[in-house]
């Protein structure tokens, strides 16, 4: 009975997500495969050795996975991991940055017979999950086969929180069926108790995104020169281009050694971004255009900008950053990274603005004094080193389920 109220509940759901992905175009190559339809060279890879499933949503999950990857192949190198990816961005970027360490597939979607198609066919020793992540026919396929469920980095936001809660009387039976959830912090570990899980399958483990973030070498595809002093606003959303092209142009007025690169977090936005460019009459900005540019490009940086904190609500990582060692501003709406926000505050690592008037003051100060910026920079690397581990200590908690 549950399953089909579950698969009716994903009919109505289906009914208006699949038309939203045809009019933003958001489908990619492959995209049928979320419907349990595989062609048979997918079939005979799959069938190759056995396999660890991991899944990610989106382009931030992807980056958890790429590290964690490496350190899950170290250990238990006699398995293949298969990689699921829900969004198109995030799909491009695994296939990119994943393609040599894992067989990248799109994520099913969560009817019931499309997740068991899933689970018969991948028949992994262990499903992990990055983020919380919770589709309950696929976890109760999984569950009714015996397969242990992991979820890693366990987050859960304020807004997913109010809606989780008010399907909690759904939702208890489901979060049992995982085996371990490892969450970042305290407060997410309480939530997930909150909506029903078991505290004994609870762990707090930290964030993983603190952990072995490499070194960019020369190789980087953009190239920014070295003859100038480059601001780099990463994951920028809409509203916050406006704001940055305006405080931009007057900071280069007192400071014409400063260039400015703006990363949108959808990259079909930069059409868009460059007519607001054009329009500013804005000189040396870069508008970026193709994915998996950003970490390469904060780490040329001399100061970042973090999107989704200023005009959007939920924020985005500065871990990465942070790794490089650079002064970095965020807007007031960072709900989504609260825990490591306040890391990098209570270390003195970054500068957090309640508006748009203190966003180009703080830019401005921050152009204008290098010491500031120097200061910043070596806190933020700092609140890094203090927080690693995170990857160990799930793995620690997987090591139970493999051998």
């Amino acid at each position: 009975m549950m399953f089909l109220l579950y698969d009716f509940i994903f009919f109505i759901y289906a009914l208006i997500y699949l038309p939203c992905l045809l009019l933003t175009k958001r489908g990619y190559a492959g995209f049928t495969m979320r419907l349990g339809n595989f062609d048979q060279s997918i079939k005979d890879q799959i069938a190759v050795k056995p396999n660890i499933w991991l899944h990610a949503v989106s382009v931030g999950e992807v980056m958890v996975l790429d590290g964690f990857i490496d350190q899950l192949k170290k250990g238990y190198p006699g398995y293949q991991i298969i990689a699921t990816v829900t969004t198109k961005t995030g799909y491009e970027l695994a296939c990119h940055r994943l393609k040599d360490k894992a067989l990248i597939i799109p994520s099913p979607i969560d009817f019931s017979f499309v997740a068991a198609a899933f689970v018969n066919l991948i028949k992994p020793k262990v499903y992990i999950a990055v983020e919380t992540e919770i589709w309950p026919n696929l976890y109760s396929q999984l569950f009714h086969h015996k397969i242990p469920i992991m979820v890693i980095n366990g987050r859960i936001s304020d807004n997913s929180f109010g809606r989780y809660k008010a399907i909690r009387f759904l939702l208890k039976g489901v979060l049992n069926q995982v085996s371990v959830w490892c969450m970042q912090s305290q407060r997410d570990a309480g939530k997930i108790m909150d909506l029903g899980a078991e505290s004994s399958r609870v762990k707090v483990t930290g964030n993983i995104k603190f952990d072995d973030l490499p070194i960019i070498s020369d190789t980087a595809a953009i190239k920014l020169s070295k003859d100038h002093l480059w601001w780099v606003a990463g994951s920028t959303h809409p509203g916050e281009d406006e704001i940055i092209l305006d405080v931009y142009g007057k900071i280069v007025k007192d400071n014409p050694n400063w260039r400015l690169v703006i990363a949108p977090r959808h990259i079909e936005r930069a059409v868009r971004i460059k007519e607001l460019v054009a329009n500013a009459g804005a000189k040396d900005v870069i508008v970026v255009d193709t994915i998996g540019q950003l970490r390469s490009l904060y780490a040329q940086a001399s100061l970042v900008f973090v999107g989704k904190s200023l005009c959007v609500g939920g924020g985005h990582n500065v871990i990465e950053p942070a790794f490089y060692g650079k002064a970095i501003i965020v807007g007031p709406r960072c709900a989504n990274f609260r825990d490591i926000i306040a890391c990098f505050k209570d270390g003195n690592a970054i500068t957090q603005v309640d508006d748009a008037q203190g966003f180009e003051k703080a830019v401005n100060e921050l152009c204008a004094e290098p010491v500031k910026r120097e200061r910043l920079g070596h806190a933020a690397r700092q609140v890094i080193a203090a927080n690693q581990g995170a990857t160990k200590r799930s793995l620690e908690y997987l090591s139970g389920y493999l051998k």
